[in-house]
């Protein structure tokens, strides 16, 4: 059997949410299933729903990719999820022929990739004129930069219209959603769509908590310090003018981040990963790597856009070895895949983890948003650290080191998942991970994406792990 996805465990960690997997394992029998099948480069099989004609559903092992006739909008379906629970447990029959429906979808995807590859090769055959692209390049740019100036003005004045009224009133005023709605449709005319997205979370905050107006406001002295960088541009270094680039949705092509960067590689630990559902059918993926042998912390970020899923599949708490090519910045944590897909498992990476956590969290912290004040998240590691629910608020805490005071910051998790984090470790302490994201609480909050704890052996093992969620 191929080694993709080959276990219960590797299965259901690509499932969108709780409910999803319940659901596949509710038709997790070859009964319900009139016809299945595999081979090396692909599983397949007929389910029979509520209708007469069965759901087909296909999955395309190189990525995995996934296929389903069935109308769920969600990715993988249950039907996916099912037919690979299947195969884990060995009642998918190996070594047949695929269907002409399963043939005919491999080879739509293996044509796609080969015209994908043909332009490349095709661009940087083909014979160009370096200065005149340059000035086409700088023109493009300069309209752009016209355009974010004018939005991002816009954005000063409205964020000064709201602080001379009163945060506070945003709670009791029926109008405020739709003005934020607006002034994030704007950003996107004035190709920000990044500052767009900042806008809508911050929305999130309004009437959330007894401190809210405080956090917001957090919020708009760093969209200000965005509209001073935009105004200044000329004067900033090129790591500096990435970076805002960057908090602004505005990044460059992967191919030009594959021409720059030089690729790194190491064996890469998934130490968290988001699928954020968002407006209009779009899913985000946040896939956090912690480089074992670099000590590199890199964001790898993907997006679907009406369920049709992602080219490359990383299950958290696992190791890949690969290389990524880092987007430019001065503390840059984007990062971009070198390849086609993660790269090979490996199976004894994790008991390097800990070698490649920072000893002092909050140090390593402070560093990185010294460096970069405009990322939206930063990555945070510790170790030792338990959970404690005071005020009716979760807080991660842990020992002091070298004799120092113990640390503690509020940390979002959500009730049932924290209690069953507990339950499963008997309030020892643990290995967490997750997203450090300021403008929350008086120092900001920390996600809980993923914990660990060492076995017998002192190997680190995954525990649990964050699911999806709604924005």
């Amino acid at each position: 059997m191929s080694r993709v996805l080959a276990t219960e465990e590797q299965v259901l960690a690509l499932s969108p949410d709780a409910a999803s997997s319940k659901a596949a394992k509710g038709l997790q029998s070859i009964g319900k299933w009139p016809s299945t099948g595999s081979n090396e480069a692909a599983v397949w099989g007929e389910c029979q729903g509520s209708g007469s004609k069965p759901y087909q559903t296909q999955v395309d092992l190189s990525g995995p990719a996934f296929k389903c006739s069935c109308p769920s909008r969600k990715f993988p379906c249950k039907h996916g999820l099912a037919l690979m629970l299947l195969r884990a447990a060995g009642q998918v029959a190996e070594g047949g022929e695929p269907p002409e429906w399963v043939n005919s979808w491999l080879g739509s995807r293996q044509d796609k990739a080969e015209k994908k590859e043909a332009r490349a090769a095709a661009a940087a055959a083909a014979p160009a004129d370096p200065e005149a692209a340059a000035r086409q390049q700088a023109r493009r740019e300069d309209r752009r930069w016209e355009k974010v100036a004018a939005g991002m003005q816009e954005l000063s004045l409205w964020m000064q219209d709201m602080v001379r009224s009163g945060l506070a009133n945003l709670a009791a005023d029926s109008q405020a959603r739709t003005r934020w709605n607006n002034m994030a449709a704007r950003m996107v005319d004035a190709q920000a769509a990044g500052m767009s997205a900042r806008i809508r979370d911050a929305w999130e905050l309004v009437d959330s908590h007894p401190g809210w107006p405080r956090d917001l406001l957090a919020h708009l002295g760093h969209w200000q310090l965005l509209v001073d960088a935009v105004q200044r541009r000329e004067a900033l270094s090129a790591p500096v003018k990435a970076d805002v680039m960057a908090a602004l949705g505005w990044s460059p092509d992967k191919a030009e981040v594959q021409a720059l960067a030089e690729p790194l590689a190491d064996e890469w630990h998934v130490a968290g990963l988001r699928m954020v559902e968002r407006e209009g059918r779009l899913t985000e993926r946040r896939v956090w790597l912690q480089g074992l042998q670099s000590g590199r912390a890199a964001l790898v970020l993907d997006y679907s856009q009406g369920g049709r899923g992602f080219e490359t599949a990383w299950l958290p708490g696992r190791v890949y070895r690969c290389a990524l090519h880092f987007y430019p910045g001065r503390a840059p944590l984007r990062a971009l895949l070198a390849g086609s897909n993660a790269g090979a498992l490996v199976e004894q990476g994790a008991r390097a983890l800990t070698a490649a956590v920072a000893a002092r969290p909050l140090d390593d912290l402070a560093r990185r948003v010294a460096a970069n004040p405009l990322q939206a998240a930063q990555p945070l590691w510790c170790d030792g650290a338990g959970l404690q629910h005071a005020e009716g608020q979760w807080w991660a805490v842990w020992p002091g080191v070298d004799g120092g005071a113990p640390g503690q910051v509020p940390a979002l998790i959500a009730d049932d998942e924290a209690w069953h984090l507990l339950a499963l470790t008997g309030g020892a302490p643990m290995l967490l991970f997750g997203e450090w994201e300021p403008g929350r609480g008086h120092v900001g909050c920390w996600r809980l994406l993923g914990a660990w704890q060492a076995d017998a052996e002192g190997a680190m093992q995954s525990i649990w792990h964050h699911r999806s969620e709604t924005v």
